[in-house]
């Protein structure tokens, strides 16, 4: 999984399948993050009317992204 979710990524995502405590959070694909470069840092078109994980990362802890 490390070419589709990075090392960090594939690292979470086995520490969590093995039961170890992992805060939540949500991974950015590798093919994402290479459009972001590609696109001259800008999020590939879709992609925030995709996915409700930050909103369910937010939901779940109580607190928003950005927020200080």
């Amino acid at each position: 999984m490390k070419n589709l979710l990075g090392g960090k990524g594939a690292n979470l995502a086995e520490m969590t399948s093995i039961g170890l405590p992992v805060p939540p959070g949500f991974t950015i694909s590798t093919e994402v993050c290479t459009e972001f470069y590609k696109n001259n840092r800008n999020y590939p078109a879709g992609l925030k009317e995709g996915g409700g994980e930050p909103a369910q990362v937010e939901e779940l802890m109580g607190k928003s992204f950005g927020d200080p």
